[in-house]
């Protein structure tokens, strides 16, 4: 399973890799007179369909071949602007050296545990050493150019104080719940099953687990303990043996609002007083739950010099994220970009195109700015 999770990670960056022009295909865009083929875009959409298929993605019928279809014009606006990001590097002399890129590529081999199951990882999902080269000195010079346009990026004190003044909605301390489950299952068609994973078949259908939460809460109505009926008939086996209670990956009986269960639960819990239990089923992705709550502490607004010292570290991250945004932005309004799949070029997008450097901040990454 850990080597399942690497070729997984590994193949999430390798969507992005840079491939080599290829030879008497037609040209399906140019960027500053670089062109970008149909067997470049073919050989990338190859690669990003089996591994979205892997995950789970479907893409036959109607539906599906439109998705293929859009994600086809995504992917060619990534390549243009990643173009972009090279024809950037090689200007500002920030291009990796062959031993850079050898010893970034040598870490991936070592991350497999050696070159044997890396080769195997590279056929099973069919993938060679010289695009995985190609990858890492994009990856290696992306790097390089974030740093140097985004190196005179400073934050003052002032500016940590503003930014909490304008932000303090964003800097508190999430409610911490105590709480009992007892969860009654129902197969739901309209529900995905988690990548790779089975969907769950129990047999019943939401009506009848429905129906058997509301009995569950007239047996609680007469004064039946809970935590027995947890153990009796409630189908989470994290809580079942426990009597229901949740508790946190470290064994705590309490947890933060938002960081456990799903929002349909934690809303539901907080809005019971302490002692109580729900008194119609809630309904959640997992199935109906019946929740009591046996302790809260209410969210609490952090003062200023609370929120200090994560400001510090963050503000700073977001200020040069948004600075590489804008610098790509503006490369690919002066470039001289043609798009042979779409009329106009669409604008690249920087959540979806710009691929910011690892250890950078990234759109995945919840800082100041993307809590607006």
């Amino acid at each position: 399973m850990r080597n399942l999770n690497r070729i997984i990670a590994l193949l999430i960056v390798l969507v992005f890799s840079i491939t080599v022009a290829g030879c008497g295909s037609k040209t399906v865009a140019k960027v500053n007179g670089e062109k970008i083929t149909q067997a470049d875009l073919d050989k990338r959409m190859k690669k990003i369909k089996m591994s979205l298929e892997q995950q789970g993605a479907s893409f036959t019928g109607q539906q599906g071949q439109q998705m293929l279809k859009a994600l086809e014009q995504q992917t060619l606006d990534e390549m243009i602007t990643q173009t972009l990001i090279i024809q950037a590097a090689k200007k500002e002399g920030v291009n990796p050296s062959n031993t850079e890129v050898k010893k970034s590529v040598d870490e991936i081999i070592a991350s497999f545990g050696g070159e044997k199951k890396f080769n195997e990882a590279l056929k099973t999902y069919n993938y060679t050493m010289k695009e995985i080269e190609e990858l890492k000195s994009f990856d290696i010079a992306r790097t390089k150019l974030f740093d140097k346009v985004t190196a005179d990026v400073k934050v003052t004190d002032a500016d940590i104080k503003q930014w909490y003044d304008t932000q303090k909605q964003n800097y508190k301390d999430p409610a911490k719940i105590k709480a009992k489950s007892i969860l009654i299952k129902f197969d739901d068609p309209s529900q995905a099953p988690a990548a790779g994973e089975p969907a769950p078949k129990v047999g019943r259908s939401e009506q009848d687990a429905k129906k058997i939460a509301e009995d569950i809460i007239k047996r609680l109505d007469k004064g039946e303990d809970f935590a027995k009926l947890a153990k009796e008939k409630s189908e989470d086996d994290r809580t079942k043996s426990d009597g229901g209670q949740i508790k946190d990956t470290a064994g705590s009986d309490t947890y933060s609002k938002g960081t456990l269960m799903s929002r349909e639960f934690d809303d539901a819990a907080v809005a019971l007083k302490v002692g109580s239990y729900s008194k119609t089923p809630v309904k959640t992705r997992q199935g109906y739950v019946i929740i009591k709550l046996e302790g809260l502490t209410p969210e609490k607004q952090q003062t200023f010099e609370e929120a200090k010292a994560k400001i510090q570290q963050e503000l700073p991250a977001t200020r040069k994220q948004q600075k590489f945004v804008d610098y790509i932005t503006e490369l690919r309004n002066k470039a001289k970009v043609v798009n042979n799949l779409a009329k106009e070029a669409p604008p690249a997008s920087p959540q979806d195109s710009q691929q910011l450097p690892p250890g950078h901040p990234s759109t995945s990454t919840q800082t100041p700015e993307t809590q607006k």
